[in-house]
């Protein structure tokens, strides 16, 4: 597995050379955007929208506007506010799991030991994690990943870490702005939904599942590339139906499996 990106985690005065792995991978099938007529690939080009010219990578840079006026910046001004810590995975505290917000959690990461040949040791590494693991406790840490500086949580996990991202308390919105139609629900239905729930609870196995919609992209490129027509099923809107009625049947289904 290729590492992308290595570094120290700063716990207190101790470094411990690390490198950090993206947990996850892409299933998706990427499409490019062709003309209809020749299956030419369409670009984006970097044009201005003034003289319409198309520009090249050093005549670009960045700019705020701010009441009409356009503020500019150079890279090596944005780069001198970067915080100093660029290389390092700094510990801020630890805490209790529980006390971080679920809907704050993003992407994952695992986290290794460095390469012996740059510095690289175990046992700071493994002294961290086996305190955290003893301790029951997860750590609060920031870091810098791609011109950006990241707050996330760091945990023991399998042999090294996992590392996840924490967006911060301001890129949450509140819940509040959540559309939700109010209506009454007689009871009875309410105790015919939990009968419900009773009758689909099942014991979850995670690797049993798998990505379809992209099996079938696949699968069609197959059959495209041999030349075969195929031919799409027309979509059928669902038809509406009384819930009680759908309730009963749900819980008719079960009675006659039994």
């Amino acid at each position: 597995m290729r590492s992308i990106w290595s570094g120290n985690i700063a716990f207190g005065t101790i470094l411990i050379p690390v490198r950090s792995y993206a947990a996850s991978e892409d299933l998706h099938i990427h499409f490019h955007q062709v003309h209809k007529t020749d299956c030419g690939r369409v670009r984006y080009k970097k044009v201005c929208e003034k003289d319409g010219e198309e520009l090249k990578a050093d005549e670009i840079e960045k700019a705020v506007f701010i009441g009409g006026e356009c503020i500019r910046f150079t890279n090596e001004e944005i780069e001198a506010l970067m915080p100093a810590r660029s290389r390092t995975i700094e510990i801020l505290g630890f805490c209790e799991s529980e006390e971080l917000p679920d809907v704050a959690m993003g992407k994952s990461y695992y986290v290794g030991t460095e390469s012996p040949q740059k510095g690289g040791v175990g046992e700071s590494f493994l002294l961290l994690k086996k305190a955290m693991e003893t301790s029951g406790k997860v750590a609060v840490v920031k870091w810098l990943l791609r011109n950006t500086e990241h707050l996330g949580m760091l945990e023991p996990y399998e042999k090294g870490f996992l590392l996840k991202l924490i967006l911060y308390f301001d890129q949450i919105r509140s819940a509040d702005e959540v559309e939700v139609i109010e209506a009454e629900i007689d009871q009875d239905l309410v105790d015919k939904g939990v009968q419900v729930v009773d009758m689909m609870t099942f014991d979850f196995d995670w690797t049993e599942y798998s990505e379809e919609y992209t099996t079938r992209v696949r699968e069609l490129l197959e059959r495209r590339a041999l030349g075969e027509e195929v031919e799409i099923p027309p979509i059928k809107p669902p038809e509406e139906r009384s819930i009680e009625a759908e309730l009963e049947k749900m819980l008719g289904i079960a009675e006659e499996s039994k």
